[in-house]
């Protein structure tokens, strides 16, 4: 816990962790709607933190961090996965899209909301809704060429998940903030 204390020291409102990245960009749910969350629950009185591991995730934690009103922690690049480990299960709740910290944050016990695309919500979504919430695209269709992407593969790597509104991620994520506030 150490690591995540120097990234996010104690002291200071709740703790929440937006990871706009994941390995695969079909997976990318917009900057845009992190940075819409971000704002939100930095009106709720949190602390918001947006991580990104990799290098090719800097530009997105960059784009949420800037597209954000309010103030926010870039952590991109800056903790280690042991740290990661640690800040996450400090939150009061990580929203992110299908990626590695997301599954992280299931196993250490935080509160979760992810952005999924249906055909992958069946093998990487959460077993249990107590602590966990989805926000799902069932989008089939490729958004550049339509191709039934259950049927056919496609070449383009372009977001799935983009045409989750706002709202579908936001009020999950106040309520799990809410319920942390309050013990639940």
């Amino acid at each position: 816990l150490e690591e995540s204390y120097t990234a996010v020291p104690e002291a200071g409102p709740p703790i929440v962790v937006l990871h706009p990245g994941a390995g695969d960009p079909r997976r990318h749910w917009p900057t845009e709607g992190f940075a819409a969350v971000g704002d939100a629950l930095a009106q709720a009185g949190a602390r918001v933190a947006v991580i990104g591991g990799r290098p090719k995730e800097r530009p997105l934690v960059d784009a949420v961090v800037d597209g954000m009103k309010a103030p926010a922690l870039n952590l991109a690049g800056r903790i280690s996965l042991r740290g990661l480990a640690g800040l996450l299960s400090r939150c009061a709740v990580v929203v992110g899209n299908d990626s590695g910290p997301l599954h992280l944050a299931h196993a250490v016990g935080a509160r979760t909301v992810g952005v999924y695309w249906c055909g992958n919500v069946i093998t990487a979504g959460p077993l249990t809704r107590s602590r966990h919430r989805l926000a799902i695209s069932w989008r089939l269709n490729c958004p550049v060429c339509g191709v039934d992407t259950t049927r056919t593969p496609c070449p383009h790597h372009v977001s799935f998940v983009a045409d989750v509104p706002v709202d579908e991620v936001l009020e999950p994520t106040l309520e799990l903030y809410r319920d942390a506030l309050h013990g639940g």
